[in-house]
């Protein structure tokens, strides 16, 4: 193959991939992207080991604690544990993307798990109040090279404030959000207000009686 025809080839490729990168990022009209994001609740209870974030196709390398985290929308993840003492002396901070990849895979001193992290939680229509999803992650146990870590709930964030709490089932399924009830304010406005208005409308009308 000629060395100019490799080249042609070569920026199609990559005008295809782009393409097809920028179709995925695309939102239908009328819906908007709902973020997830993760948060592990009890890693503080494993001071010995290093929790590592990796995904195709990034990131390559996330040290994770107690705060939330998320990721690029199309990555799918997964979580490692690496004892503090291995990880301290491969020095992982100064490897190659590859270098990290195998390490994670191939090394029977790093803990994995089964469980994979999807980058976003979906779309919904731009009219639902719905604006964001937390996933909780427990660790279980960490045995040998073996991460046990499960999801525990989901919590959906809305924009007039209220959160909406659902225990996960099965791991393999989302629980799925629920309108949630009005809120303190809907009361407000609309029950307690107009009930003392109306409170105070009878009390004045029975003073007026009554002289």
């Amino acid at each position: 193959m000629r060395p100019y025809n490799f080249s042609k080839i070569l920026i199609v490729l990559v005008i295809m991939a782009s393409i097809g990168t920028a179709a995925a990022d695309a939102i239908e009209p009328g819906q908007k992207n709902v973020p997830l994001s993760y948060q592990i609740t009890n890693i503080q209870d494993f001071p010995d080991h290093v929790f590592i974030l990796h995904g195709t196709p990034n990131p390559s390398l996330d040290i994770l604690d107690s705060s939330e985290f998320s990721f690029y929308k199309l990555s799918i993840c997964s979580v490692y544990a690496v004892p503090r003492t291995v990880f301290d002396s491969v020095k992982m901070d100064q490897m190659d993307e590859t270098q990290i990849e195998e390490f994670l895979k191939n090394d029977t001193r790093v803990a994995s798990s089964n469980l994979t992290l999807d980058g976003i939680f979906g779309t919904v229509n731009v009219a639902d109040t719905l604006e964001s999803a937390l996933i909780l992650l427990e660790i279980k146990s960490i045995k040998d090279n073996n991460l046990d870590i499960k999801k525990t709930k989901i919590i959906y964030y809305y924009s007039n404030g209220q959160k909406v709490e659902k225990p996960f089932q099965s791991e393999n399924q989302i629980p799925l959000p629920t309108a949630p009830g009005p809120s303190w304010d809907f009361y407000l406005y609309f029950i307690a207000l107009p009930i003392v208005a109306l409170a105070t409308i009878l009390i004045l009308a029975l003073r007026r009686r009554s002289q």
